[in-house]
């Protein structure tokens, strides 16, 4: 009898509708560029775009700033945009310098107190890449050698 009930309760389970995941949507910002100007998630509505959060002290971000600006050349004429955003607010007057130091091209946006408990960062680099309705299609949080692969393939099924 026990058997019976254990075979039905699999079978019901495999006839289950499931439900699907529901899809996190990126919480919009309102953040200053380093040129003064205030940028919004919608200004970058139409691409694809990848999300950095870093601070310029950060290891991990200055090892995987190279891998992710030559993700951004390879892919930025198929429709990916790429934003760099500070979490530490005492680092915003290290960005110009680090900007240029580094040859970054992409858009860097300034810190404000809320950026680290608004989007719960418990790490630098956090990526986030979204498709032109915000939907999160990939998260990833830390850097080690190699995962740029990983981001280099979801940038790529992304922009198919």
């Amino acid at each position: 009898m026990i058997r019976i009930l254990a075979a039905a309760a699999v079978v019901s389970s495999m006839t289950l509708p499931q439900r699907p995941l529901a899809a996190e949507t990126f919480k919009s910002f309102k953040l200053k560029a380093l040129d003064g100007t205030e940028r919004t998630l919608a200004d970058f509505a139409n691409r694809t775009t990848l999300i950095v959060f870093f601070h310029p002290s950060c290891q991990y971000c200055v090892a995987a700033l190279p891998k992710i600006q030559a993700i951004t050349d390879e892919y930025k004429e198929r429709g990916l945009s790429v934003v760099w955003i500070n979490v530490l607010p005492e680092e915003n007057r290290l960005l110009k310098e680090w900007q240029a130091h580094h040859e970054l091209t992409a858009p860097i946006l300034l810190a404000t107190s809320s950026v680290q408990r608004n989007y719960r960062l418990t790490m630098t680099p956090t990526h986030y890449l979204i498709d032109t309705r915000s939907t999160v299609l990939w998260k990833h949080s830390g850097y080690k050698e190699g995962d740029e692969s990983e981001m280099r393939n979801e940038v790529a099924k992304a922009l198919k």
